[in-house]
């Protein structure tokens, strides 16, 4: 059951990427395309889930992809629902809503202990550094909270600081919920 959920992972992202980029046609810019969290999350999540098909994944990556799945589904949850981010239908649901449940579903049927969950920040935090570098020299920024062309760089320290706490507190949440699950099913185990 394990395998076929991690399947369906790999298979469902690589449909919302193909679809993606057959719908958008001469629209799809791949810089810009791997310049989204989502987009980044989700094939890092897919990579993992088809290695994870075949081999054991460290605790340690499979936990960052829960975590960074887990975020791209809350943040389009609390501040990109009902906002146009030129997504086309399909990949939009499959990539912010259906994966992340599947992958965070994956971790808790198979969890796993992880130590030093703060290291999985590294990743979100060069992903800020990059958007907010490379917004102002090309004149595009991935998501509305992070331009400050709008409204900003205040509401983008304020959006940033926000969307940091939340990170932190998942990273923690995912490794303790994992640590606890895999400690119960060691214990069941044994007793069984």
């Amino acid at each position: 059951m394990i395998r076929l959920l991690r399947m369906a992972v790999f298979l469902l992202v690589l449909s919302a990427e193909v679809y993606l980029v057959v719908v958008l046609g001469e629209k799809f810019r791949l810089v810009n395309h791997f310049s989204y969290f989502t987009v980044l999350s989700n094939v890092f999540a897919a990579v993992v889930a088809l290695l994870g098909v075949f081999q054991p994944v460290s605790a340690q990556i499979r936990g960052a992809a829960v975590l960074y799945m887990t975020t791209t589904g809350l943040v389009y949850a609390i501040l990109l629902r009902g906002v146009d981010v030129q997504t086309p239908a399909y990949a939009n649901w499959v990539l912010h809503v259906v994966v992340p449940i599947l992958v965070v579903a994956e971790w808790l049927l198979a969890p796993e202990r992880t130590r030093r969950a703060w290291t999985w920040l590294a990743f979100p935090l060069a992903y800020l550094i990059y958007t907010l570098v490379r917004g102002p020299i090309v004149d595009w920024y991935p998501y509305p909270f992070l331009d400050p062309r709008s409204h900003g760089y205040g509401d983008v320290a304020l959006s940033c600081v926000s969307v940091a706490v939340i990170i932190g507190a998942l990273a923690f949440f995912v490794s303790w919920v994992g640590t606890k699950l895999a400690q119960r099913s060691s214990i069941q185990m044994s007793h069984d």
